[in-house]
């Protein structure tokens, strides 16, 4: 009688939490699975290599326009791995998607140099993709900036470096980091202090910020 099994099962929980627990114990076998691991990784290296296109960008679908945004997220992620040192040495694959990207990269920032408002040199924003970019070569600092791309790098972190205090907290993490990454430890900890100085510190709930919300844009995302 399946009714009365269920209810049976219903009525002594603990079953049902052993068998919950024991397909854990089995996920978390097969998470750890070090050949599966390896196939999965290499499976889904070949299909990044595969989105990453002729000019080094990437597109948010296949067969998309190649989008700045997306290809400096990405890069940034396998700056992580390379940060905590665990960049797999059997996938040089990764390191070579970020020498095609970067080129792109250097490019797009150089474009929003030539652009800008020459006659207006007073800015008083945040350029959110130069906090972006400078971030993401932050992890790269091995890999220098080209001379034809340098006074538009350079430029852009001026600018990052006199609006920090312009930009949300994402933003601010984002130029802390690398600020510090590259030499300029004084404006970095200047940015940690108003930022610690924002922040609520609970026995409970450890260091968090009040307005803390999800928001349209990548940029003010909770930090």
């Amino acid at each position: 009688n399946q009714a009365l099994k269920q209810v049976l099962l219903e009525e002594t929980p603990w079953v049902l939490a052993a068998k919950s627990e024991a397909e854990q114990k089995r996920n978390i076998a097969q998470l750890f699975n070090l050949v599966k691991m390896s196939e999965n990784r290499k499976k889904i290296t070949a299909q990044l290599v595969e989105l990453q296109t002729p000019n080094g960008g990437f597109s948010w679908f296949k067969g998309g326009p190649d989008d700045r945004y997306i290809t400096q997220y990405i890069v940034t992620g396998i700056g992580h791995l390379k940060q905590l040192g665990a960049l797999p040495k059997d996938l040089p694959q990764l390191l070579q998607i970020v020498d095609n990207a970067l080129p792109y990269l250097d490019a797009r920032i150089k474009e929003d140099y030539d652009k800008r408002d020459k006659k207006n040199s007073a800015v008083n924003y945040l350029n959110y993709y130069a906090v972006q970019y400078h971030y993401m070569r932050s992890f790269f600092i091995d890999k220098g900036i080209p001379g034809t791309y340098l006074p538009a790098a350079n430029h852009y972190r001026k600018e990052i470096v006199q609006n920090w205090m312009k930009g949300n907290r994402m933003a601010k993490g984002m130029i802390a980091l690398a600020l510090f990454r590259t030499g300029d430890k004084i404006t970095a900890e200047s940015i940690l202090k108003s930022l610690e100085q924002t922040a609520i510190t609970n026995e409970e709930l450890g260091m968090y910020w009040k307005d803390n919300s999800y928001r349209y844009y990548w940029q003010d995302a909770p930090i």
